[in-house]
């Protein structure tokens, strides 16, 4: 498969809240192997649109395309049995099931080999969760536990990642910690991951960077070709 095939197009995007536009006109592509940032304030619109991708919302114009199969009027279900997976800013399992338990959970579509197989990478890439598979989800901290969202995501053998501001809250070092497993989940994987965020950050890990304001897309660039001091003051924090 090629490494530069097409996995996500979003052309035109309109979502609507009521008589308010959430989303307008949102135009957004992702390549096999690419962490694409979405990059904005708070209501900027990027959690509306990595939710109306996965299918918990609904357009009102636009078009959604996995592997160049439209997928718009297809229910969560549907688009998760393709690999499109969420894995949303709320912590994303199950609290009072082991960290064993919830990566079971996440990996229960599949067969019982590829589920063991999939288990065992997320041990490689979060070892913190390996030491603590047989511990109530709940009883973590948060970095912890967003490293288990993830690794959930991870078990239910996704095509794409949608993660939405992980970092939040999480303390400095682990946000670094953070980013960097982004980084071989990538590079180990081959997985697409699209991920929105506030911390200046992301601009190390991600291939492109979309700037998302009022609900539209201002510039969409290569983190290369980013001026990382303006990308700071006007969408994203230290």
């Amino acid at each position: 498969m090629n490494e530069k095939e097409l996995v996500l197009e979003v052309s035109e995007l309109t979502v609507n809240y009521g008589a308010t536009s959430a989303l307008k006109s949102v135009d957004l592509f992702a390549h096999k192997g690419e962490i694409v940032g979405l990059a904005g304030p708070n209501g900027a619109g990027k959690t509306t649109l990595l939710e109306t991708i996965a299918g918990f919302l609904r357009q009102k114009e636009g078009d959604i395309r996995l592997f160049g199969t439209q997928i718009n009027e297809f229910p969560v279900l549907k688009r998760r049995m393709m690999g499109v997976v969420l894995v949303p800013q709320e912590r994303n399992n199950f609290p009072y099931m082991t960290v064993s338990e919830n990566l079971d959970v996440g990996g229960i579509i599949n067969c019982k080999d590829v589920n063991k197989r999939l288990i065992e990478e997320v041990y490689q890439l979060f070892p913190v969760l390996h030491t603590r598979a047989n511990q109530l989800a709940g009883t973590m901290s948060g970095g912890e536990q967003r490293m288990l969202a993830i690794g959930i995501g991870l078990v239910s053998n996704a095509s794409i990642l949608l993660i939405d501001e992980p970092s939040t809250g999480l303390a400095p070092k682990m946000v670094t910690r953070l980013f960097e497993t982004l980084g071989s989940i990538k590079e180990l994987t081959g997985k697409t991951i699209v991920l929105s965020e506030q911390n200046i950050g992301v601009i190390d890990i991600a291939d492109r960077v979309f700037g998302i304001e009022a609900g539209e897309v201002r510039f969409c660039e290569k983190t290369e070709d980013l001026d990382r001091d303006i990308i700071r003051d006007l969408y994203l924090g230290k």
